[in-house]
């Protein structure tokens, strides 16, 4: 690793080779910085043998290693919630062991992902006397709110953490304009909001056939999300219709799935090998429509501006998505796509039935307008220019 630069100090306890925005971050400070990065498992092919980015690893946390933890957390709304909350934390050996490995380097700034990194980079950033940014994908405390063990002794402890610690960050991220105001009207601080957006590559259009218009959808296979809406919907839609999936995640769901579609909806959807953040644009660009149906049973789906739908817009694809506050909007700002009324998958399926090939094209051509005008490119010169303006600041103080 070179010594002639600034060093800057990446955290997210997440599978990093598939975290699309970390993978951004990675990808966009690099060529300016050092990087120290540390997070689950080992780094993608791509930065095996980087000059400028060294890479730690820790294990995910096992469940069994958090029962004993529970405590804490109950005890935590009644007494003391500042000695209790940190003890939950640096109890656990993940959390203590990515310390211990990073302790003993020295890094200018420190780049922490989610409210999870955030006790661990405040007291690295403390220890190297370096500013912090963090960068808070979600709406942390109502992460799970649909869990009610979330709600009642997690989202608390969030809470905690973030007046404690976030407050005093140097500079703050998020992924949507509705979290960012939800974060200054509870806490204090005004995100920057960076959009989960892709690589900018001009897509060949290609022709629609009238016959056979294929559906992609691709992600987690969470079970939260209900993905067999979309099989549903298919099961309704015009024979025309065929849907792919192309998921990571809880196997056993998608073993599920398959055997869910093959039952309602045989031969008309697929199950594809999902490929690296880098390159699913490319993979689904010869599909004809993105789907993404997410019920707002919390607060972070009901804004969400997820990674898949940036990802549907610049493989030239039309949208199709219900009424989910943040994807609606941005649908019908860029025209790229359906809105359906509900998420029910009869009212889903008849807006796709609806729709004639010049509409579906159309669509798509407004889907390239907008990859052209939100990528990569214009969201992350916003985190490059807020690591240089911090360091040029330290710097100058020192």
């Amino acid at each position: 690793m070179q010594t002639s630069r600034p060093t800057i100090c990446i955290i997210s306890f997440s599978p990093i080779a598939r975290d699309a925005r970390v993978l951004r971050q990675i990808h966009y400070l690099a060529p300016h910085y050092d990087l120290v990065v540390l997070g689950y498992g080992a780094p993608p092919q791509r930065w095996r043998n980087a000059d400028s980015v060294r890479w730690f690893s820790v294990d995910p946390p096992r469940w069994y290693e958090m029962q004993h933890l529970k405590a804490l957390l109950v005890a935590g709304r009644v007494w003391q919630p500042s000695t209790c909350y940190e003890l939950w934390y640096w109890l656990q050996r993940l959390y203590r062991q990515a310390f211990e490995q990073l302790r003993h380097i020295r890094a200018d700034l420190v780049l922490a992902n989610d409210w999870s990194a955030l006790p661990l980079g405040w007291r690295l950033a403390a220890r190297w006397n370096a500013p912090m940014i963090l960068d808070l994908h979600e709406y942390a405390p109502l992460e799970w709110e649909e869990q009610w063990t979330w709600r009642l002794f997690a989202a608390p402890m969030t809470v905690y953490f973030l007046r404690h610690y976030a407050v005093h960050a140097a500079a703050t991220l998020t992924v949507a304009p509705e979290i960012a105001r939800r974060y200054h009207k509870e806490f204090g601080f005004l995100p920057t909001v960076v959009l989960n957006a892709p690589e900018y590559a001009p897509v060949e259009d290609h022709t629609v056939d009238p016959h056979t218009v294929r559906l992609i959808h691709h992600g987690g296979a969470i079970r939260a999300r209900a993905l067999e809406l979309m099989i549903d919907t298919i099961r309704l839609c015009d024979r025309r219709y065929h849907l792919s999936f192309m998921l990571v995640g809880d196997e056993g769901y998608i073993r599920y799935l398959r055997i869910y579609a093959d039952r309602v909806a045989p031969g008309r959807v697929a199950f594809l090998d999902p490929v690296a953040p880098d390159q699913i644009v490319s993979r689904i660009a010869p599909f004809d429509m993105g789907i993404y149906l997410l019920q707002p049973t919390n607060y972070n789906y009901s804004i969400a501006l997820p990674n898949k739908l940036f990802d549907f817009v610049h493989a030239g694809l039309a949208v199709c998505v219900g009424p989910s506050p943040g994807m609606a909007a941005f649908v019908r700002e860029w025209p790229c796509g359906v809105v359906a009324p509900s998420f029910d998958p009869a009212e889903v399926a008849a807006t796709l039935n609806r729709l004639g090939v010049d509409e579906i094209r159309a669509m798509r051509q407004a889907a390239r307008v907008a990859a052209a005008r939100v990528n990569a490119a214009t969201e992350m010169t916003k985190v490059v220019e807020s690591c240089n303006r911090l360091l040029r600041r330290a710097q100058a103080a020192r």
